[in-house]
Protein backbone atom coordinates (compact mmCIF):
# COMPACT_ATOMS: atom_id res chain seq x y z
CA UNK A 1 0.00 0.00 0.00
CA UNK A 2 1.56 3.16 -0.92
CA UNK A 3 1.65 6.39 1.56
CA UNK A 4 -1.89 8.37 1.50
CA UNK A 5 -0.07 11.00 0.32
CA UNK A 6 1.59 9.42 -3.00
CA UNK A 7 -1.72 10.00 -5.62
CA UNK A 8 -4.41 12.41 -5.09
CA UNK A 9 -7.83 12.49 -7.40
CA UNK A 10 -9.85 15.38 -7.25
CA UNK A 11 -12.90 14.80 -9.69
CA UNK A 12 -16.07 16.98 -10.21
CA UNK A 13 -17.40 20.29 -11.67
CA UNK A 14 -16.91 22.70 -8.55
CA UNK A 15 -13.45 23.95 -9.57
CA UNK A 16 -13.67 26.28 -6.47
CA UNK A 17 -13.83 23.76 -3.86
CA UNK A 18 -11.17 22.12 -5.99
CA UNK A 19 -8.69 24.52 -6.08
CA UNK A 20 -8.80 25.50 -2.67
CA UNK A 21 -8.31 21.96 -1.35
CA UNK A 22 -5.25 21.73 -3.67
CA UNK A 23 -4.34 25.29 -1.74
CA UNK A 24 -4.23 23.19 1.33
CA UNK A 25 -2.24 20.23 0.35
CA UNK A 26 0.27 22.38 -1.27
CA UNK A 27 0.66 24.48 1.48
CA UNK A 28 1.29 21.36 3.35
CA UNK A 29 3.89 20.11 1.63
CA UNK A 30 5.95 22.95 0.24
CA UNK A 31 6.77 26.89 1.26
CA UNK A 32 7.38 29.96 -0.52
CA UNK A 33 11.12 28.87 -1.27
CA UNK A 34 10.58 25.39 -2.75
CA UNK A 35 7.40 26.59 -4.83
CA UNK A 36 9.83 27.96 -7.43
CA UNK A 37 11.48 24.53 -8.16
CA UNK A 38 9.20 21.49 -6.55
CA UNK A 39 6.11 22.28 -7.82
CA UNK A 40 4.93 21.74 -11.84
CA UNK A 41 1.90 22.11 -13.45
CA UNK A 42 0.85 19.99 -16.25
CA UNK A 43 -2.30 19.76 -18.98
CA UNK A 44 -4.36 16.60 -20.25
CA UNK A 45 -4.00 16.49 -24.42
CA UNK A 46 -1.68 19.40 -24.15
CA UNK A 47 0.97 17.93 -22.09
CA UNK A 48 3.82 14.73 -23.05
CA UNK A 49 3.03 11.71 -20.39
CA UNK A 50 6.80 11.07 -20.88
CA UNK A 51 7.56 14.32 -19.43
CA UNK A 52 4.75 14.24 -16.95
CA UNK A 53 6.57 10.93 -15.73
CA UNK A 54 10.20 12.04 -16.39
CA UNK A 55 9.64 15.49 -13.33
CA UNK A 56 8.03 12.89 -11.65
CA UNK A 57 10.99 10.72 -10.88
CA UNK A 58 13.44 13.07 -10.45
CA UNK A 59 13.91 13.91 -6.58
CA UNK A 60 12.71 17.28 -4.94
CA UNK A 61 15.21 19.96 -4.86
CA UNK A 62 14.32 21.58 -1.86
CA UNK A 63 10.85 20.10 0.01
CA UNK A 64 10.89 16.68 1.52
CA UNK A 65 8.04 15.68 -1.75
CA UNK A 66 7.57 17.59 -5.57
CA UNK A 67 4.28 18.28 -6.08
CA UNK A 68 2.84 17.53 -9.65
CA UNK A 69 -0.72 18.67 -10.73
CA UNK A 70 -2.15 17.55 -14.07
CA UNK A 71 -5.40 19.44 -14.83
CA UNK A 72 -8.07 18.65 -16.94
CA UNK A 73 -6.25 14.98 -16.71
CA UNK A 74 -9.53 13.40 -18.56
CA UNK A 75 -7.73 14.67 -21.68
CA UNK A 76 -5.13 12.30 -22.17
CA UNK A 77 -5.26 10.00 -24.85
CA UNK A 78 -5.70 6.43 -24.34
CA UNK A 79 -1.92 5.52 -24.54
CA UNK A 80 -1.44 8.20 -22.30
CA UNK A 81 -3.83 7.36 -19.89
CA UNK A 82 -2.71 4.00 -19.44
CA UNK A 83 0.95 5.00 -18.79
CA UNK A 84 -0.92 7.37 -16.32
CA UNK A 85 -2.84 4.49 -14.49
CA UNK A 86 0.59 2.51 -14.45
CA UNK A 87 2.28 5.01 -12.86
CA UNK A 88 -0.74 5.82 -10.26
CA UNK A 89 -0.08 1.75 -9.39
CA UNK A 90 3.34 2.46 -8.87
CA UNK A 91 4.30 5.60 -7.32
CA UNK A 92 7.29 7.10 -6.06
CA UNK A 93 7.22 8.36 -2.86
CA UNK A 94 8.73 11.10 -3.10
CA UNK A 95 6.30 12.92 -5.57
CA UNK A 96 2.67 13.89 -4.65
CA UNK A 97 0.77 13.82 -7.89
CA UNK A 98 -2.79 15.25 -7.98
CA UNK A 99 -5.17 14.93 -10.84
CA UNK A 100 -7.72 17.49 -11.12
CA UNK A 101 -10.69 16.06 -13.47
CA UNK A 102 -14.04 17.20 -14.26
CA UNK A 103 -15.36 14.06 -15.13
CA UNK A 104 -16.18 12.30 -11.60
CA UNK A 105 -15.53 8.89 -12.87
CA UNK A 106 -12.17 9.54 -14.35
CA UNK A 107 -10.03 6.77 -13.93
CA UNK A 108 -12.49 5.38 -11.12
CA UNK A 109 -13.65 2.42 -13.22
CA UNK A 110 -9.57 1.61 -13.51
CA UNK A 111 -9.77 0.48 -9.75
CA UNK A 112 -6.98 3.46 -8.72
CA UNK A 113 -9.53 4.02 -5.41
CA UNK A 114 -6.94 1.99 -3.51
CA UNK A 115 -3.66 3.26 -4.72
CA UNK A 116 -4.90 7.09 -4.65
CA UNK A 117 -6.64 9.58 -2.02
CA UNK A 118 -10.25 10.25 -4.06
CA UNK A 119 -12.03 13.24 -3.32
CA UNK A 120 -14.97 14.31 -5.06
CA UNK A 121 -15.66 17.80 -5.63
CA UNK A 122 -19.51 18.09 -7.03
CA UNK A 123 -21.96 20.68 -6.74
CA UNK A 124 -23.16 21.03 -2.64
CA UNK A 125 -26.93 20.06 -1.97
CA UNK A 126 -29.02 22.52 -0.49
CA UNK A 127 -28.43 21.95 2.89
CA UNK A 128 -24.20 21.49 2.01
CA UNK A 129 -24.45 24.95 0.67
CA UNK A 130 -26.60 27.12 3.50
CA UNK A 131 -24.08 25.49 5.79
CA UNK A 132 -21.25 26.65 3.53
CA UNK A 133 -22.21 30.13 3.46
CA UNK A 134 -22.69 30.61 7.38
CA UNK A 135 -19.32 29.16 7.68
CA UNK A 136 -17.96 31.71 5.33
CA UNK A 137 -19.58 34.52 7.32
CA UNK A 138 -18.83 33.11 10.43
CA UNK A 139 -15.40 32.48 9.62
CA UNK A 140 -14.35 36.37 8.56
CA UNK A 141 -13.87 36.47 12.45
CA UNK A 142 -16.52 40.11 12.51
CA UNK A 143 -18.86 37.98 14.60
CA UNK A 144 -21.41 38.73 11.87
CA UNK A 145 -24.35 36.02 11.10
CA UNK A 146 -26.20 35.51 8.11
CA UNK A 147 -30.19 35.30 8.52
CA UNK A 148 -31.62 31.99 7.30
CA UNK A 149 -33.99 33.91 4.63
CA UNK A 150 -31.05 35.96 3.85
CA UNK A 151 -28.54 32.91 2.91
CA UNK A 152 -31.97 32.12 0.44
CA UNK A 153 -32.06 34.67 -1.16
CA UNK A 154 -28.10 35.32 -1.60
CA UNK A 155 -28.63 31.60 -3.45
CA UNK A 156 -31.76 32.72 -5.63
CA UNK A 157 -30.01 35.47 -6.48
CA UNK A 158 -26.17 34.26 -6.94
CA UNK A 159 -26.43 30.46 -7.69
CA UNK A 160 -24.09 28.14 -6.35
CA UNK A 161 -20.79 29.53 -7.99
CA UNK A 162 -18.86 29.26 -4.76
CA UNK A 163 -16.21 32.16 -5.68
CA UNK A 164 -18.96 34.17 -6.51
CA UNK A 165 -20.63 33.83 -3.64
CA UNK A 166 -17.62 34.13 -1.67
CA UNK A 167 -16.91 37.56 -3.19
CA UNK A 168 -20.65 39.16 -2.65
CA UNK A 169 -20.02 37.51 1.01
CA UNK A 170 -17.34 40.29 1.07
CA UNK A 171 -19.18 43.25 -0.04
CA UNK A 172 -22.53 41.88 2.35
CA UNK A 173 -19.63 42.37 5.40
CA UNK A 174 -18.65 45.68 4.87
CA UNK A 175 -22.02 46.85 3.48
CA UNK A 176 -23.98 46.25 6.87
CA UNK A 177 -20.89 47.57 8.41
CA UNK A 178 -21.10 47.69 12.57
CA UNK A 179 -24.53 45.72 12.49
CA UNK A 180 -24.36 41.84 13.44
CA UNK A 181 -26.79 40.06 11.10
CA UNK A 182 -26.96 40.13 7.01
CA UNK A 183 -30.40 40.50 6.19
CA UNK A 184 -32.58 39.44 2.91
CA UNK A 185 -32.82 43.30 2.40
CA UNK A 186 -28.89 43.63 2.41
CA UNK A 187 -28.95 40.83 0.17
CA UNK A 188 -31.50 42.12 -2.48
CA UNK A 189 -29.44 45.93 -2.15
CA UNK A 190 -26.12 44.80 -2.28
CA UNK A 191 -26.66 41.69 -4.90
CA UNK A 192 -29.56 41.90 -6.50
CA UNK A 193 -29.23 46.11 -7.48
CA UNK A 194 -27.52 45.20 -10.54
CA UNK A 195 -28.97 42.46 -11.58
CA UNK A 196 -32.69 43.29 -10.74
CA UNK A 197 -33.12 45.12 -13.80
CA UNK A 198 -31.86 42.26 -15.68
CA UNK A 199 -34.73 39.98 -13.95
CA UNK A 200 -37.86 42.27 -14.74
CA UNK A 201 -36.56 42.29 -18.58
CA UNK A 202 -36.44 38.98 -18.77
CA UNK A 203 -39.73 38.02 -17.31
CA UNK A 204 -41.65 40.97 -19.01
CA UNK A 205 -40.41 39.65 -22.22
CA UNK A 206 -41.96 36.00 -21.08
CA UNK A 207 -45.22 37.92 -20.37
CA UNK A 208 -45.11 39.49 -23.69
CA UNK A 209 -44.50 36.59 -25.81
CA UNK A 210 -41.05 37.98 -27.25
CA UNK A 211 -38.29 35.31 -27.41
CA UNK A 212 -36.11 36.63 -28.91
CA UNK A 213 -35.51 39.64 -26.90
CA UNK A 214 -35.86 36.93 -23.79
CA UNK A 215 -32.76 35.22 -25.65
CA UNK A 216 -31.05 38.44 -26.02
CA UNK A 217 -31.52 39.20 -22.42
CA UNK A 218 -30.13 36.06 -21.70
CA UNK A 219 -27.05 36.54 -24.02
CA UNK A 220 -26.20 39.28 -22.13
CA UNK A 221 -26.54 37.52 -19.15
CA UNK A 222 -24.12 34.98 -19.78
CA UNK A 223 -21.77 37.42 -21.56
CA UNK A 224 -21.46 39.41 -17.89
CA UNK A 225 -20.40 35.29 -16.18
CA UNK A 226 -23.86 34.58 -15.73
CA UNK A 227 -24.52 30.72 -15.88
CA UNK A 228 -27.93 29.00 -16.92
CA UNK A 229 -29.09 27.66 -13.34
CA UNK A 230 -27.93 31.18 -12.08
CA UNK A 231 -30.23 32.84 -14.68
CA UNK A 232 -32.55 30.21 -13.58
CA UNK A 233 -32.34 31.40 -9.91
CA UNK A 234 -32.64 34.88 -10.95
CA UNK A 235 -35.95 34.11 -12.41
CA UNK A 236 -36.94 32.13 -9.56
CA UNK A 237 -36.22 35.24 -7.45
CA UNK A 238 -37.92 37.58 -9.34
CA UNK A 239 -41.30 35.35 -9.87
CA UNK A 240 -41.68 35.35 -5.92
CA UNK A 241 -41.89 39.06 -5.41
CA UNK A 242 -44.17 38.96 -7.87
CA UNK A 243 -45.78 36.04 -5.81
CA UNK A 244 -45.41 38.19 -2.57
CA UNK A 245 -46.81 41.47 -4.54
CA UNK A 246 -49.71 39.28 -5.78
CA UNK A 247 -50.56 38.15 -2.34
CA UNK A 248 -50.50 41.85 -0.76
CA UNK A 249 -52.27 42.97 -3.38
CA UNK A 250 -54.88 40.36 -2.96
CA UNK A 251 -55.44 41.60 0.53
CA UNK A 252 -55.90 45.00 0.07
CA UNK A 253 -52.57 46.79 0.10
CA UNK A 254 -51.61 49.83 -1.78
CA UNK A 255 -49.26 49.60 -4.96
CA UNK A 256 -47.01 52.64 -3.12
CA UNK A 257 -46.77 50.38 -0.04
CA UNK A 258 -46.44 46.98 -1.80
CA UNK A 259 -43.51 48.87 -3.93
CA UNK A 260 -42.26 49.57 -0.34
CA UNK A 261 -42.19 46.79 1.03
CA UNK A 262 -40.83 44.85 -1.72
CA UNK A 263 -38.44 47.71 -2.36
CA UNK A 264 -39.66 47.91 -6.27
CA UNK A 265 -37.52 50.48 -7.16
CA UNK A 266 -39.26 53.61 -8.67
CA UNK A 267 -38.23 53.76 -12.30
CA UNK A 268 -39.39 49.83 -12.23
CA UNK A 269 -42.70 50.36 -10.23
CA UNK A 270 -45.28 51.08 -12.75
CA UNK A 271 -44.42 48.39 -15.35
CA UNK A 272 -43.79 46.36 -12.35
CA UNK A 273 -47.41 46.78 -11.42
CA UNK A 274 -48.36 46.33 -15.21
CA UNK A 275 -46.56 43.00 -15.26
CA UNK A 276 -48.11 41.96 -12.17
CA UNK A 277 -51.59 42.52 -13.55
CA UNK A 278 -50.83 39.97 -16.01
CA UNK A 279 -50.06 37.30 -13.66
CA UNK A 280 -52.25 35.55 -11.14
CA UNK A 281 -50.97 33.12 -8.61
CA UNK A 282 -52.05 30.53 -10.95
CA UNK A 283 -50.03 31.67 -13.82
CA UNK A 284 -46.61 32.24 -11.59
CA UNK A 285 -46.91 29.07 -9.79
CA UNK A 286 -47.26 27.56 -13.65
CA UNK A 287 -43.82 29.33 -14.56
CA UNK A 288 -41.68 28.45 -11.52
CA UNK A 289 -42.92 24.92 -12.10
CA UNK A 290 -41.41 24.76 -15.60
CA UNK A 291 -37.97 26.85 -13.99
CA UNK A 292 -37.98 24.11 -11.25
CA UNK A 293 -38.02 21.25 -14.13
CA UNK A 294 -35.38 23.63 -16.00
CA UNK A 295 -33.46 23.37 -12.83
CA UNK A 296 -33.67 19.78 -12.45
CA UNK A 297 -32.55 18.61 -15.83
CA UNK A 298 -29.53 20.99 -15.62
CA UNK A 299 -28.79 19.02 -12.46
CA UNK A 300 -29.10 15.37 -13.37
CA UNK A 301 -28.98 15.04 -17.41
CA UNK A 302 -25.78 15.84 -19.75
CA UNK A 303 -27.77 18.20 -22.26
CA UNK A 304 -26.42 21.35 -23.05
CA UNK A 305 -27.75 24.07 -20.78
CA UNK A 306 -28.56 26.74 -23.11
CA UNK A 307 -31.17 24.15 -24.66
CA UNK A 308 -32.42 23.47 -21.59
CA UNK A 309 -33.37 26.98 -20.27
CA UNK A 310 -34.40 27.99 -24.24
CA UNK A 311 -37.23 25.26 -23.97
CA UNK A 312 -38.02 26.49 -19.88
CA UNK A 313 -38.40 30.56 -21.85
CA UNK A 314 -40.35 28.74 -24.57
CA UNK A 315 -42.64 26.97 -22.25
CA UNK A 316 -42.85 29.78 -20.16
CA UNK A 317 -44.57 31.86 -23.10
CA UNK A 318 -46.30 29.23 -23.76
CA UNK A 319 -48.13 29.25 -20.46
Amino acid sequence: MVTPRAVFLFTGNDSYLKDKALEELSSSLLDNSSKELDYKVFYGGDSDMREVLDCAGTIPFLAKKKLIVIKNAEKFAKEEKSRLIAYIKNPINSTCLVLLSDDEDFLLKDDIAEHATVRRFGVLTDRDLNSWIRDLVASTGTGKKILPDAVETLKELQGQDLLSLQQEIEKLIAFVGKRGEISSDDVEEVVGKSIAASAFDLTAAIGENRVDDAMRVISDLVLTGKRHYEIIGLLCWHLKRVMRARILRDKGESDTRIASMLRIPGRHADDFFVQLASLDIGKIRSRMRVLLEADLDLKRTKYDPALILEFAVIRMCLT
